[in-house]
């Protein structure tokens, strides 16, 4: 479990002058490299061809489970830097990879990541054993630096005009500022089940979608539409402070990757 429970210090809110025009808000991407290449290099076509400076929010869990975990930070390093204004949201598999590069990760936690995918994350980062976690975490720190602040700089949670962008969503009747990171990381009962709205429209992922889509809800948007199982990944983009369409990059049944929109 992750066992940080603190309230969140500060706010992660951007004010209304700052508001980008567009954006992309991109769910959990657990390793699947191929299909996030597609969609960053769709994204980059259509901003050449309408001249847009988008903001691009990633939602968390870029590893585990997938089979090419670094290469995944190192195109959201690239995006970062390319798209000003960008941000990466950590998200609890995310989490477990900063506490092992930090020497804090709990020995439960370990298990825990260990079961959840981390096999797969840290077998492509080294071939030493995968238990010798300590060993590992050195070699990441030295060759992979820039994963490193990646994972230090990301947010809990973004405010964006009418949006909040999240990794797993929020505890009903509590204040943003007042969320715990817990909550905010690993929450599902209480908050995929409450039908009211919040004081935001919350973009999140953590929850793969039961129809393996994106799903409309009248207080939520959710955007886990299971990479590394479906070949399916996501994108809701928001113009204007509204939600316009998305774009899916997946695997047709010949084995190319394919990109599609759908407007709802």
């Amino acid at each position: 479990m992750d066992g940080t429970r603190r309230l969140l210090q500060g706010t992660t809110a951007m004010t209304t002058a700052s508001q980008p025009n567009e954006i992309y808000a991109i769910a959990d991407i657990h390793g699947r490299a191929d299909l996030l290449e597609a969609l960053l290099g769709f994204i980059a076509g259509e901003a050449a061809r309408h001249g847009t400076n988008p903001v691009l929010i990633f939602l968390g869990d870029l590893i585990d489970r997938g089979p090419h975990s670094p290469k995944v930070l190192d195109q959201v390093c690239a995006a970062l830097d390319l798209y000003p204004g960008s941000r990466l949201i950590l998200g609890n598999h995310d989490f477990y990879l900063r506490e092992m590069l930090r020497g804090t990760l709990a020995a439960e936690d370990a298990v825990n990541w260990l079961d959840w995918g981390g096999v797969a994350t840290l077998s492509a980062y080294s071939h030493r054993p995968v238990p010798d976690l300590d060993a590992i975490a050195a070699e990441i720190r030295t060759t992979f630096p820039h994963h490193v602040e990646l994972l230090e700089t990301a947010l809990t949670y973004k405010e964006i005009g009418r949006f909040c962008f999240v990794h797993a969503g929020i505890r009903p009747g509590v204040e943003l500022i007042r969320q715990t990171d817990y909550d905010l990381r690993w929450i599902r009962a209480g908050f995929l089940d409450h039908t009211e709205v919040f004081g935001h429209m919350v973009l999140h992922g953590h929850t793969i979608t039961a129809s393996l889509r994106p799903e409309i809800h009248v207080n939520r948007i959710a955007l886990d539409t299971g990479a590394y199982r479906s070949g399916r990944l996501t994108a809701a983009v928001i113009r204007d402070d509204a939600l316009s369409h998305f774009v899916s990059t997946e695997v047709s049944q010949e084995g190319a990757i394919q990109v599609g929109t759908w407007r709802p």
